[in-house]
């Protein structure tokens, strides 16, 4: 982590009032790993999250942390393991918490109303998908409820690996009653969700409209374009005068990062290591503040 961004992070805290601190997983506070199923956090990245969920529960009104993923919200609580802040599973569909020193097992997880219709289409496509593919072994499947993910990075050639799952879904889509599901934005993922369900940029904004005290200040960390939609919203924010300061740090991960990312960010980070210091960062200058 560079100097620069250090400073960043520090003025950032100086800011008064609450600091909404919001994180990707995959790529972010976890390496980038070709098998989904394999990631996991960073210790130091769940180490700076333990210390911002400790002064959570001392100064609420100075800081809250969420973790927005496209992982379901108990999928990505129990490879993060941290109490007192908020899980945003499948892009803020999911929303669950446990209690600092609890078991992730515990989470208790809420579902946007509306998309109930969403469940059977997502199935079917789940199922009959890889079939239709021959069963490569290169596919990962990821149910989650109304939506489904279907995960190309294992693929050799991941261009002609998702245009095949493209393909496979169109056929099976012409075998399926209409319905809501519509594909979301990733690079390494083909995602199916409910059209009226937003994603990331709808998640953030409810973050930042729903938290009381409403957060002065925003920072985001994240490496796929449905982060840059998160970045907008904070950019907006500040633009609009409701926050004080923010900060967009994308996170470089094993496959580059996109052009969309990098332009909508602030700063940029060569690893999740760099994020994980960064929330570090974060952690130490509002500890420090505490104390004094």
């Amino acid at each position: 982590m560079t100097r620069d961004v250090s400073v960043a992070v520090r003025d950032l805290a100086r800011t008064p009032g609450r600091i909404l601190v919001v994180a990707d997983f995959d790529g972010t506070l976890a390496e980038g790993s070709r098998d989904p199923s394999a990631a996991v956090i960073l210790p130091a990245a769940r180490r700076a999250l333990r210390r911002l969920a400790r002064i959570a529960a001392v100064r609420p009104e100075r800081v809250s942390v969420a973790v927005l993923t496209g992982r379901t919200a108990a999928d990505v609580a129990a490879r993060v393991r941290v109490g007192g802040i908020t899980y945003l599973g499948d892009h803020g569909l999911q929303s669950g918490t446990f209690s600092r020193g609890g078991s992730p097992a515990r989470l208790v997880t809420t579902f946007h109303a509306g998309h109930d219709a969403s469940h059977e289409p997502a199935e079917i496509l789940a199922r009959r998908v890889p079939e239709v593919l021959g069963r490569p072994p290169w596919l990962f499947v990821e149910r989650k409820g109304p939506s489904v993910a279907f995960h190309v990075r294992q693929a050799d050639d991941r261009v002609a690996a998702r245009a095949a799952v493209e393909a496979a879904i169109a056929e099976v889509d012409r075998e399926l009653p209409a319905h809501e599901l519509a594909h979301y934005r990733g690079r390494l993922v083909v995602d199916l969700r409910p059209r009226s369900a937003g994603g990331k940029r709808e998640a953030v904004e409810a973050l930042l409209a729903d938290l009381r005290p409403r957060p002065a200040a925003a920072i985001a960390f994240g490496d796929d374009i449905s982060d840059a939609d998160g970045f907008m919203v904070i950019h907006e924010a500040l633009a609009s005068g409701s926050l004080a300061a923010s900060l967009a740090v994308a996170v470089t991960g094993p496959h580059g990062m996109p052009d969309e990312v990098r332009a909508a960010a602030d700063l940029t980070l060569a690893t999740p290591r760099d994020a994980a210091r960064a929330l570090a960062t974060l952690a130490g200058a509002l500890e420090r503040e505490i104390r004094s």
